[in-house]
C-alpha cells in the first residue's frame, strides 16, 4: 500500500488515519459502511443503506447514502476509499482498512500479520458503538465482533505457541501481557502468564500473575480458577527452579510481601465502617500515606456486597476531567454489554472522545447546557454501576477539581433518585490525610457535619499488630527482627512490606539487624537503595513510567527510550518482579514519588522531550502535549498545545477550564515577550469567565444531598 494514502481504523476507536498525520474520527454509520465491505466485501448498494436507514424511505435512504459518501470523501480531502455504480458498492483498497487486513492474514493463517493489524489498547470492532436503532445491522456487528475476537484469539494463541517453542520467552511474554490487558478475566491469557514467568526463571512472577487473576475472576466474575489452570500452579510450586535464571538475577519476592494475608490492627476502624454503614452514610477512609487505607477499603466492601474499584492517578489535576474519564473507562471495560442512551454518549463524548465527536456539540455557555451535561454523567454512573453495590474510590485526593465538582453535583442526585428503601450504589472513598482541595475538604465536612458521611481515620500500628502482620507473611528468619520491624517503621504497614524487601534482596533476613539503613520513619531513602539494584533500563522504565503518570502505557516505552520492544519487555518483567510496578501502575505512590525524587533535571527534561514527541505522534490532547513540552523547558512549543487546549476545552468543557488554560498560556506569553498574544489571551481568558459565570450549575448543599 503506498504511504500517502489514507488509512481506516475501524478496531477500536473509528477513526481515518491521514497521510500527512491528520486524524479523523468516523461518523457511526460511516464506520459501520466501511466496516461492512472490509469484512463482507463488495455489497449491493441499496441493500447496505437500508440496513444504515432501515426506518426510512428508499428515496431517504439514497439521499443519506449519497450525503453519507459525500463527507467521506470531504473528510479524506477527495481521496477515495469507497468506489461504486448504480447498483453495488466496494472499497477502493481493502488493505487500507484494518479489519480487511487482519481478516486476510487470519484465513492465510499468517498469525503475526494477523497481530500486527490490531491496536495494543483493544480490538473490538466499532469500539464504543452499538445500533438498536438498527436491528438488523447491530445483528451482524455482533456476530462479526464475536469472528474477529475468535481471529485475534487464535492468532494470539499460536504466535504464542510459536514464539515460546523457539524459546522467545520475552517475546511471547509481551503477547500474552497485552492480551491479559485487554481481557483481563481470560484464563488463556493468564496461563500463558504463568507458564512463560516461570519458564523465564521467575516464579515468584507467576505465583503473583495467579493471585491476581484470582482476584479478577473472584471480583468480575464471581467464579473460581478452572482446574487446568490450578494444575497449572500446583506445577510451578512444586518444579525445582527453573536452571535458565539468569545470572546475578534479584531474588524473587515472595506474594506475602506484596499483599500480606493478615489484616491486623483494624479492629476499631472496622466497627466504625459498620456503624457509617448502617447508618446509610458515606464513608471515607483517611491516613498517612502507606497506612493501608485501600486494603481496610477492599476487605471491607468485600463483606457487604459487589464492588468495583476506581482510581485516580498523580498527575489528574492537571487535566480536566482526568478522574472521571478514567472512571467511566473502568466501568466501560468492567461491563461492556452495558448500553449508554445516545443523549448521554453525546454529551459525554466531551471527556471520552471515542463515544462520538464532541465537536459537533454546542459550548456549555449556559446553564441549561451544563445541567445537560451533568445530568449525563449521573446517568452514565447509574448505569455503569447498576451490577455494583459499592464503588471504592482510591486516592481522591488526586481528582482533578472538574471531576470532583460533578461527582458533588452527581451524589445530591443519585440519592434524589433512589426510592425509598431501595438498596442505592454506594461509595467508599480513601485520601492521604491532609491532602484534599480545600474544596473538597469543605465538601467533606459539610457531608459529616450533616449526618450524611463518616471519615475513618486510620493509624500506625501497634508494635504487636506488627508482630502479628510479619509473622502472618511466613518468612523464615524475619521472626528475629520483629521489635526492631515495628520499632524502625513506626507502625507504618508499607514501610514495614518495604523494609522487608529490602532485607530480603540484600539477604539479610538470616543476619544481625542492619547497622546502615536510612532514619526511621522514612521509607523513601529505603526504596531508592531498592532502585539502585535495577538494571540501568528498568530504572528508566521506572523513570518513564513516573513521568507519564495517569497516562503510561508499556508500548510507550520502546519509543521514549529507543530500544527494541524484547528489551523493553524484559525491563518491564523485572520492574514488576521487584514489586516497583504493577502492570502500568506503581505498586504505591511512594514507589512512584522516590522514582521521581531520584532523577537529575537534566534527565527529566530528557525524558519529558521524549514523552512530548511519543504522545505527539500518538494524538495525545493538548493539555498532556503543553504539559511534557513545559517539563521538557521547551515553553515555545508548549505554548500552541495550551492555546489548542484552551481553545478546545472552550468549545465542549465548561467554561472556567478553558479560561484557567488561556490564563496560564498568557503568563507564558507575557515571559517570552510575546505582549500583544498575551493581551489576546488575557481576553479569552476573560470572555470564558464570563461565559462560567452564566453557565454556573450549582450543586445541592450537604443538607439537601439526601
Amino acid at each position: 500500500m503506498d504511504g500517502r494514502e489514507w488509512r481506516v481504523r475501524v478496531l477500536g476507536l473509528a477513526q481515518l488515519c491521514g497521510p500527512d498525520g491528520q486524524r479523523v474520527r468516523l461518523e457511526r454509520r460511516t464506520a459501520a459502511l466501511l466496516a461492512w465491505l472490509a469484512l463482507q466485501g463488495p455489497s449491493p448498494k441499496f441493500a447496505l443503506a437500508s440496513l444504515l436507514w432501515p426506518d426510512s424511505s428508499p428515496t431517504t435512504v439514497r439521499s443519506n447514502l449519497r450525503q453519507l459518501l459525500r463527507r467521506l470523501r470531504v473528510a479524506t480531502e477527495e481521496a477515495p476509499l469507497v468506489e461504486g455504480d448504480t447498483d453495488r458498492l466496494a472499497l477502493v483498497s481493502p488493505v487500507s482498512v484494518d479489519a480487511a487486513c487482519l481478516k486476510a492474514a487470519a484465513e492465510a493463517r499468517a498469525h503475526a500479520e494477523a497481530l500486527a493489524c490490531i491496536d495494543a489498547e483493544g480490538s473490538t470492532l466499532l469500539a464504543g458503538f452499538d445500533f438498536d436503532d438498527c436491528p438488523e445491522l447491530a445483528r451482524w456487528l455482533d456476530g462479526a465482533r464475536a469472528g474477529i475476537e475468535g481471529w485475534v484469539r487464535e492468532a494470539r494463541e499460536a504466535r504464542i505457541a510459536q514464539l515460546t517453542v523457539a524459546g522467545d520467552w520475552t517475546a511471547a511474554l509481551g503477547l500474552a501481557q497485552t492480551w491479559a490487558r485487554q481481557e483481563p478475566e481470560s484464563e488463556q491469557a493468564g496461563r500463558h502468564l504463568i507458564r512463560l514467568h516461570y519458564l523465564r526463571g521467575d516464579r515468584g512472577a507467576a505465583l503473583a500473575t495467579f493471585e491476581h487473576l484470582r482476584d479478577v475472576l473472584d471480583r468480575e466474575l464471581g467464579v473460581t480458577p478452572m482446574p487446568e489452570t490450578l494444575a497449572l500452579v500446583r506445577e510451578v510450586e512444586q518444579a525445582p527452579r527453573h536452571r535458565r535464571s539468569p545470572q546475578g538475577a534479584r531474588p524473587s519476592l515472595p506474594l506475602s510481601v506484596l499483599r500480606p494475608p493478615v489484616l491486623v490492627g483494624r479492629d476499631a476502624a472496622w466497627r466504625q465502617l459498620e456503624a457509617g454503614w448502617e447508618a446509610g452514610q458515606l464513608l471515607f477512609i483517611s491516613g498517612e500515606p502507606g497506612s493501608g487505607k485501600t486494603r481496610l477499603a477492599e476487605e471491607f466492601a468485600a463483606t457487604q456486597g459487589r464492588w468495583g474499584r476506581i482510581d485516580a492517578r498523580a498527575g489528574d489535576r492537571d487535566v480536566p476531567f482526568a478522574s472521571q474519564a478514567r472512571a467511566f473507562r473502568t466501568q466501560l471495560r468492567r461491563w461492556p454489554d452495558v448500553k449508554l442512551p445516545d443523549r448521554v454518549r453525546t454529551e459525554l463524548s466531551r471527556i471520552l472522545p471515542e463515544l462520538g465527536d464532541a465537536r459537533l456539540l454546542p459550548p456549555l455557555d449556559s446553564e441549561a447546557g451544563m445541567l445537560r451535561f451533568y445530568d449525563a454523567i449521573v446517568a452514565a454512573l447509574q448505569l455503569l454501576h447498576e451490577h455494583e453495590d459499592i464503588s471504592v474510590a482510591d486516592d481522591v485526593q488526586y481528582w482533578d477539581a472538574a471531576s470532583a465538582r460533578a461527582f458533588t453535583f452527581a451524589l445530591s442526585r443519585l440519592a434524589d433518585a433512589a426510592p425509598p428503601g431501595a438498596r442505592s450504589l454506594r461509595f467508599i472513598d480513601c485520601y492521604r490525610r491532609g491532602e484534599l482541595s480545600p474544596e473538597t475538604r469543605m465538601h467533606v465536612a459539610g457531608l459529616v457535619e450533616a449526618g450524611l458521611a463518616r471519615v475513618v481515620e486510620v493509624d500506625a500500628l501497634t508494635d504487636e499488630d506488627v508482630k502479628r502482620m510479619v509473622t502472618g507473611m511466613g518468612l523464615p528468619g524475619a521472626e528475629a527482627h520483629l521489635e526492631a520491624l515495628a520499632r524502625y517503621t513506626g507502625g507504618n504497614p508499607l514501610y514495614v512490606v518495604e523494609t522487608l524487601k529490602h532485607l530480603l534482596e540484600t539477604d539479610s533476613l538470616h543476619r544481625e539487624w542492619p547497622q546502615r539503613l536510612p532514619p526511621p520513619g522514612r521509607v523513601g531513602p529505603l526504596i531508592q537503595r531498592r532502585l539502585e539494584g535495577l538494571s540501568p533500563l528498568a530504572l528508566q522504565c521506572a523513570r518513564v513510567a513516573a513521568l507519564a503518570g495517569a497516562f503510561f502505557r508499556t508500548s510507550l516505552v520502546p519509543g521514549v527510550l529507543q530500544v527494541k520492544p524484547g528489551e523493553a519487555h524484559e525491563a518491564l518483567a523485572e520492574l514488576e518482579a521487584a514489586q516497583v510496578l504493577l502492570g502500568e501502575r506503581f505498586s504505591h505512590d511512594l514507589v512512584m514519588e522516590a522514582v521521581l525524587a531520584g532523577m537529575g533535571p537534566g534527565e527529566e527534561r530528557v525524558l519529558h522531550a521524549r514523552l512530548a514527541t511519543v504522545f505527539e505522534e500518538d494524538g495525545a490532547p493538548s493539555i498532556l502535549l503543553a504539559h511534557h513540552w513545559l517539563g521538557a523547558g521547551r515553553t515555545a512549543q508548549a505554548l500552541p498545545h495550551l492555546m489548542a487546549s484552551a481553545r478546545s476545552d472552550e468549545q465542549v468543557l465548561p467554561p472556567e477550564l478553558a479560561a484557567e488554560h488561556y490564563a496560564r498560556a498568557a503568563a507564558l506569553m507575557l515571559s517570552l515577550g510575546q505582549h500583544e498574544d498575551a493581551v489576546q489571551a488575557r481576553a479569552a481568558e476573560a470572555r470564558c469567565r464570563l461565559q462560567a459565570t452564566s453557565a454556573r450549575v450549582l450543586a445541592p448543599g450537604p443538607a439537601q444531598a439526601q
